[in-house]
């Protein structure tokens, strides 16, 4: 399937390719990017290779999935960004959910935010979505604060059971002032 390429100021968001392995490789290896997504540990390069290949599957399974992000001044790869279906998240199996990964050494420029809104308006514009969730360890509060920037609100906290984690959740179509 052909991925659709979707440009933000600084960021290009597009497919993956074989000669990102490397690059995406360093980025699961370092443990602060790491923390929330693995506690205690990071990918190797096989683990890596192996999860961006499952990044494109996701994309021929279900004709949406997590972009390849490259800055546009650079074309270095900086991480990833994209949607992605939970079938085992409790509430709502159909909903969709915008994530990210950045390499850290690009933390604190927007960019999560900056992919974030062009992945969120992709999935409500261009597949009409009803609904874009996201979903993060309720200690991480960098992402909660991009799920804000991004235009998510608050939706609620519980449990992940299948997962076995605490998590909360945000969403494209909470009420204002749901706790």
């Amino acid at each position: 399937m052909s991925v659709p390429e979707l440009q933000t100021e600084r960021l290009l968001l597009r497919g993956w390719r074989d000669d990102d392995v490397n690059a995406y490789a360093r980025i699961c290896a370092d443990p602060a990017v790491m923390r929330f997504m693995l506690p205690g540990r990071s990918l190797s390069r096989a683990e890596a290779a192996f999860d961006l290949q499952r990044l494109r599957e996701h994309w021929r399974a279900h004709g949406f999935g997590h972009w390849a992000v490259q800055e546009r001044a650079t074309g270095r790869l900086v991480g990833r960004t994209g949607i992605k279906r939970h079938p085992d998240w409790p509430l709502d199996p159909d909903n969709t959910e915008v994530g990210w990964l950045y390499a850290h050494d690009v933390w604190g420029r927007g960019y999560a935010t900056e992919g974030a809104r062009a992945a969120l308006a992709f999935c409500l514009d261009e597949l009409a979505r009803p609904e874009v969730i996201s979903i993060a360890h309720p200690g991480n509060a960098a992402s909660r604060r991009v799920m804000e920037k991004a235009g998510l609100r608050f939706a609620g906290a519980r449990h992940w059971e299948q997962r076995g984690v605490d998590v909360v959740w945000y969403s494209s179509a909470a009420a204002p002032g749901v706790s």
